[in-house]
Formats: structure tokens, sequence, C-alpha cells
């Protein structure tokens, strides 16, 4: 077989922010017609912090076509540790040929990024300005990225336990986007006044409190993915509408959701629609400049398959990345 590899930096030249955010609108269309198949993930816990995931996809496109990734989490490894390694491998599933192999940490970054910048079309006021993210890691960078496709956001106030991260990740967007960014001392300065704010960091606990969150702002929460973890409080939750990538994944996975369950702060079943829906128009996003809007995701493998094909599509009309042969 002759596979195509592409690095980080072929990824990211080949899976444009905007493209992706637009493939992601056609992904999550995919899966309401019932075109895509993605069990949920495998996990394999290594010690209490630390996991490698796995995760599966077809979609049938003119020839169904499968993604594989294999995800390592390891946040607590210590200088020198990366947290986030992944591949990704496509599969042409009308003949079982391996077609390429992708640098798995980008693409999920890119892939993430962008089902958070298509929330924001849906839940998001139109006249949003202010970004507020928390954590300021390899993935608050694409999901800065992700809102600023799909929002005019002016100001990025950044917030992190690590003060070095905050201002790498400000020179970052100012470099980048052209966008005003600013490096703030607490949660509170981060949540306050800010039109959306994202939450991107590998905390346990509530990383905000929720009575900070002013009427009409869009949370997105895309760090935790373990029933026990969350990084919204009870307090944010009640005061939302709640939306989510989707319903059977988050009510298994996401304790920002089944913690305030488990604790009767929410009902059995609190959300309001998943993405999908409202890319369909089957259910309405947000109803009002007043409204609090909650996005939980907590990723899905179908995001991987729509991105990797459309960098691996992009990457040979292109000519980057190197064929090896197998």
């Amino acid at each position: 077989m002759k596979v195509l590899v592409l690095e980080a930096k072929e990824v990211a030249a080949s899976c444009k922010m905007r493209a992706c955010v637009d493939e992601m609108a056609r992904a999550f269309a995919t899966v309401a017609d019932g075109k895509s198949v993605s069990p949920q993930r495998t996990r394999l816990a290594l010690t209490e912090k630390r996991d490698i995931l796995v995760m599966s996809s077809l979609v049938r496109r003119k020839e169904p076509e499968a993604s594989f990734k294999v995800l390592s989490v390891i946040p607590d490894g210590g200088p020198g540790v990366t947290a986030i390694r992944a591949v990704v491998l496509l599969i042409d599933g009308s003949d079982g040929t391996t077609k390429a192999v992708l640098e798995g940490v980008a693409l999920t970054g890119i892939r993430t990024g962008a089902v958070s910048g298509l929330s924001c079309r849906y839940l998001a006021r139109k006249d949003s300005k202010v970004l507020g993210i928390i954590g300021a890691g390899t993935q608050a960078y694409y999901q800065v990225a992700g809102v600023h496709a799909a929002l005019k956001v002016e100001k990025v106030k950044i917030f992190s336990i690590d003060p070095g991260l905050s201002k790498g990740l400000a020179r970052r967007v100012g470099r980048d986007f052209g966008l005003e960014a600013e490096v703030v001392g607490t949660s509170a300065e981060c949540v306050r006044s800010s039109d959306v704010v994202v939450t991107a960091t590998t905390s346990s606990v509530p990383v905000f409190d929720g009575r900070d969150v002013s009427q009409g702002t869009h949370v997105i929460a895309m760090g935790s993915y373990r029933p026990t973890n969350r990084e919204v409080d009870s307090t944010f939750v009640s005061r939302a509408t709640i939306f989510v990538d989707s319903r059977e994944a988050c009510l298994e996975e996401a304790g920002d959701l089944l913690i305030p369950i488990s604790e009767g702060v929410l009902g059995r079943d609190p959300i309001a629609a998943e993405l999908a829906e409202l890319v369909t128009g089957k259910k309405a996003g947000r109803k009002s400049n007043d409204e609090i809007t909650f996005f939980k995701c907590v990723g899905l493998a179908f995001e991987d398959n729509a991105a990797g094909w459309l960098a691996y599509r992009k990457a040979k009309a292109m000519g980057i990345g190197r064929t090896i042969e197998l």
C-alpha cells in the first residue's frame, strides 16, 4: 500500500479552520441523516489521570471512508512529557486500504476548534466581541481560531495557572489573528464581561464561579471527558440552556452534566438539543440576547473522520506530505 504521511505542519496547511468549520457542519448533518457510525470511544486507563483513547468512525460518502485515532493523555507527566499525543489513520472502506497517517494533535485541535466555532453560529450572540479563554495549552490556541472563524471577535482575555503559557498564547493570538490579547490574573476577570467563554483545561474541578457569567454569554466546555471531572459548576449549568455534541456521549462521559444531575440540580436529561439538530434546523439555538447558552462537547470520532479526509484531499491537491510504501 502507498500511504500518505502528514506531519503536524502539513495537517495545519491542508485543514484550514474556516474550511473545517464548514466541514463540521456537513459532518453533523451526515450524522443526522444516519450516514455515520461512530462507536463510543474505548478508554484504557493507565492511571487515575492517564488514558489511552481509541476512536473509530465510518462515514458513508460516495464510498465508505473510515478513520481510527489513537490518543494518549498524560496531563501529569512533568517537564518534557507532552500531555497529548495522537495519530489518525484513514482507511478506504471500499477496498480496505490505508490511505493516510496524520499527526493527530494538530488534527484534533483543528476539528475541536471548528466544532466550537460551529456552536457559535447557533448559540453565540451575533454581536459578540470579547472571548475569554481559560487554559493556555495547545488546544486553547485552536479554540481561539475556531471562535474567531465564526464571530467578529476583537479581544481575547486569557487565564491559566501557568502565566508563561498565557503570555505565549497571547503573543500567538496577536501575531496570527491580529486580535487584542490580554492576560488576566483570575478566572473571574476572564469570565466577567466576556461574550463567549471557553474552558480548555485538564482540570477535574470547576475553573470558574458560575455566578460570574453575564446574561447573554455563550460558554463552551471542551476539556473534560470523564464522568468524575468537570470544568463548570452546578450554579452555572442551572442558569444555562444546555446544548451538546452528542446526547448519548455526554450523558455517559461528561461530569459537567452528570455531577449536577446526581446532585439533583439538573433533571435526568437536561439537554435542549444536539448540535446536529441545530445544523439541520430540527431545533432552535439561542432564543434571546439575554439567554445564557452552554455547549458541552466531549469529542466524537466522526469529527476526526471529517477533518482527516478534508486534510487528505487538500494535501493531495496541494502536493504536500510524503508517500511511503507498506
